[in-house]
């Protein structure tokens, strides 16, 4: 996995839920970190902004886990690689 990804969505979701990063993993769920799906719309969009992508909508529906996300966001930056 791409650390500068891993990085950026650990970020993304620590600023939106105002919560350490320390304790958000890859194995973390939403639910768990209390992410709604108005709270994942926003941390998309600063992913988009931070990684210089553009994230289908149909990707958010699926998301059960921050491992859910970096999967997703690692094959969209390859493909458009």
């Amino acid at each position: 996995m791409d650390q500068k990804i891993y990085l950026t969505v650990i970020k993304a979701i620590s600023a939106q839920k105002k919560i350490d990063s320390s304790s958000i993993s890859a194995n973390s769920t939403l639910e768990a970190l209390g992410i709604s799906s108005l709270d994942a719309i926003t941390i998309m969009y600063e992913i988009e902004d931070a990684l210089d992508i553009e994230i289908p909508n149909e990707a958010l529906e699926n998301l059960n886990s921050v491992q859910d996300i970096l999967d997703g966001i690692s094959q969209l930056v390859q493909s458009n690689a």
